[in-house]
């Protein structure tokens, strides 16, 4: 089985276990009414994006980005916040695809769908929480931000870790 389509089956299986666990739950998620296929898009999307990071394209990853990000964040800050968190965090080791949430008017944006893909990875210096915001754009979804968090907080007494300078505008949070 190759890679892609490995990953789509572990995205359908992961899709219908988090469908139904949410059911079973008595809270069905909102994007439970999309067809998977539109999902799958966005979750693609974001693959994509955070590929093109781990290879440090990050003028990539800008120009595959929503217009309204493109307009918030000039290329040139994008491409140093990108390698300022990859310097941090190190080399990529390992990601697994964690959660896909819908997320209603988002603060600083318009009106419209929006999601975050949420990964744990691993990276050579942190474990971190990865959210890639996209904007629907017709039938596929586009790039909105960017946010790598670690997974244990820094206490007052660490220096922060990789992902927390802050992005800039246009996170989708």
């Amino acid at each position: 089985m190759t890679h892609d389509n490995h990953r789509s089956s572990q995205t359908k299986r992961a899709l219908r276990a988090g469908i139904w666990s949410a059911m079973l739950l008595g809270a069905v998620p909102t994007f439970a009414q999309q067809a998977p296929s539109g999902l799958e898009k966005a979750i693609a999307a974001a693959d994509k994006w955070v590929v093109q990071a781990d290879a440090n394209k990050a003028d990539a990853m800008w120009k595959s980005s929503s217009p309204l990000m493109q307009k918030s964040v000039n290329q040139a800050d994008w491409a140093k916040y990108i390698g300022n968190v990859r310097q941090q965090a190190g080399a990529e080791q390992e990601r697994r695809w964690l959660s896909v949430n819908k997320v209603d008017n988002p603060k600083g944006m318009p009106a419209g769908d929006y999601l975050n893909v949420i990964y744990v990875t691993k990276f050579a210096n942190v474990a971190t929480f990865e959210t890639v915001s996209l904007a629907k754009s017709g039938s596929n979804w586009q790039p909105v931000g960017y946010i790598v968090r670690p997974v244990q907080p820094p206490t007052q007494t660490q220096q922060p870790a990789a992902g927390q300078a802050q992005q800039p505008a246009a996170s989708g949070k």
